[in-house]
C-alpha cells in the first residue's frame, strides 16, 4: 500500500485500507516527500473521523480547489476550472477574460451546510440563463465528485443531499464514408489551398504539426480511443511489428490491448522510422513531452470541411467535435454487425449501458422480415386479381 506511480501521470497515488475500506486517489504531487505527507495527514484524518468521532470542515471553494488541483494533468481540467468560476458566479469572456456576472453558490458554505435546496436553486438560474441540460449535468456532476471525495479524505459533508437528474435527449452525432474523406482531405499534409505555404515553403516545425493533426485524426477514427488515450501515447505501449496499441484509459481506470488497422499500422512504421533517438512519446509537443490536448487545428479542419455548417449540423443533430469521431468508429462497427457487447469492450466503457446509444444502428432484421411478408402477402393479392 503507500504510495504509488502510474504511467500516465506523474504524480504519486495514495493506496491503503482502513477498517476494510480501500482509500485511494491522487495526491496532487510529483514529489515523493509532499506525497508521503500527504497520505499520512489523510491517514491521520481518516482515523480521527472513524476512531474519534471527529471530521474537519470544508468551504465549497477550499474543495473545488483540492479536487482540480489533483487533476491539473487532465485533458478537461481547463473545462473544470470553467465550471467552478461559473459556481463562484462569474464566467471569462472568451476573448478579453473580463469577467462576466452569473448566478453562483456562496463560497463560503461548509460542504456539510450545503442543502438540496442550494442545488435546485442553482439549476433553476442556469435554465434562466438559457444552459442546456448537458451543460447543467457537468456542473452539479462537479460538486457531485467533489464532495464524494471530500467524503474520502475524511472532510464533514452533507451526505442527504439529493442531487436531480437530466435529460440529454440529443441526436447521436458520427461521420459517414463522405464526411470522414472531406475531413481526411482537408488535414492531409499535401492538399493546397488558398492561405497555406507551398510544401517546399514550409518550415519543419508546420509540417510536424500538420502531420501530427491527420495522423491522430487517422487513430481515433480507426481505434475509437478517446483523444487523450492516443495524443499522449507512448512508444512503450506500441508493438509496431505485432501492429499492437495497449491504452490505459485513465477516465475509467482499465486498459485494453487494440489492433492496428492496416493504414493506421503504416503511420505507426512511419512516425516510429523518423523519431528521435530519445523520442517518448508518439506525437509530442514543441519541447518533446506528450502533445497533450491541443486540437485547434482539428477544429479549424471540420469547419473548412464543412461539417459544422448551419444546416448540416441541423439535419444531423449536433456539431462535430474531436470525441465525435469515437462515435464514428463504433457506429461503423455496428452497422456491420459487430455486437453491442463487443464495441463496448473495444471502447472500454465502464458500464454496458453507455454503448446503448449505437443500439438503434444495428442492422435491423426484423424490418427485414417484416418486408418480406408484406411482400409476399401483396404478391399473393396481385395473383388473385
Amino acid at each position: 500500500m503507500g504510495i504509488s506511480k502510474r504511467s500516465n501521470s506523474s504524480n504519486w497515488y495514495y493506496q491503503f485500507q482502513v477498517r476494510g475500506k480501500k482509500y485511494l486517489g491522487s495526491t496532487g504531487t510529483a514529489n515523493r516527500t509532499k506525497a508521503l505527507q500527504v497520505e499520512r495527514e489523510l491517514r491521520t484524518k481518516i482515523h480521527a473521523e472513524l476512531f474519534l468521532g471527529q471530521a474537519e470542515t470544508i468551504t465549497l471553494e477550499a474543495a473545488l480547489k483540492l479536487y482540480l488541483d489533483a487533476r491539473k494533468t487532465i485533458p478537461y481540467h481547463s473545462g473544470m476550472l470553467a465550471i467552478s468560476r461559473k459556481l463562484a458566479g462569474y464566467k471569462l469572456h472568451p476573448k478579453t477574460k473580463e469577467k462576466i456576472p452569473c448566478y453562483g453558490l456562496s463560497q463560503n458554505i461548509h460542504l456539510h451546510e450545503l442543502q438540496t435546496r442550494d442545488i435546485e436553486r442553482l439549476v433553476q438560474r442556469r435554465k434562466a440563463e438559457g444552459d442546456a441540460p448537458a451543460t447543467m449535468k457537468h456542473e452539479v456532476g462537479l460538486i457531485r465528485s467533489t464532495m464524494k471525495e471530500m467524503i474520502k479524505l475524511g472532510y464533514r459533508v452533507n451526505r442527504e443531499i439529493i442531487f436531480p437528474t437530466f435529460k440529454t435527449t440529443s441526436r447521436l452525432r458520427y461521420l459517414d464514408e463522405a464526411e470522414e474523406a472531406a475531413l481526411l482531405r482537408e488535414l492531409n499534409p499535401e492538399t493546397l489551398r488558398d492561405g497555406l505555404k507551398s510544401l517546399e515553403t514550409r518550415n519543419s516545425e508546420m509540417q510536424r504539426n500538420m502531420q501530427d493533426n491527420y495522423d491522430i485524426v487517422v487513430a481515433l477514427l480507426d481505434t475509437g480511443c478517446r483523444y487523450s488515450e492516443i495524443a499522449n501515447i507512448p512508444w512503450s505501449a506500441v508493438d509496431v511489428e505485432a501492429g499492437t496499441i495497449h491504452v490505459y484509459r485513465s477516465k475509467v481506470s482499465n486498459e485494453d490491448h487494440l489492433h492496428m488497422t492496416a493504414r493506421l499500422r503504416e503511420i505507426f512504421r512511419r512516425r516510429h522510422a523518423n523519431k528521435k533517438p530519445d523520442g517518448r512519446y508518439v506525437f509530442e509537443n514543441k519541447q518533446g513531452n506528450e502533445r497533450g490536448y491541443s486540437t485547434q487545428a482539428i477544429k479549424k479542419a471540420i469547419d473548412r470541411a464543412g461539417l459544422n455548417a448551419p444546416d448540416v449540423v441541423k439535419e444531423k443533430g449536433g456539431k462535430v467535435t474531436a470525441h465525435v469521431l469515437r462515435h464514428s468508429y463504433a457506429s461503423k462497427l455496428v452497422k456491420h454487425g459487430v455486437s453491442l457487447f463487443e464495441v463496448s469492450v473495444l471502447l472500454g466503457h465502464s458500464d454496458p449501458k453507455m454503448t446503448q446509444r449505437y443500439a438503434h444502428l444495428a442492422p435491423n432484421d426484423a424490418s427485414r422480415k417484416a418486408v418480406g411478408i408484406i411482400d409476399s402477402i401483396q404478391a399473393k393479392v396481385s395473383a388473385i386479381e
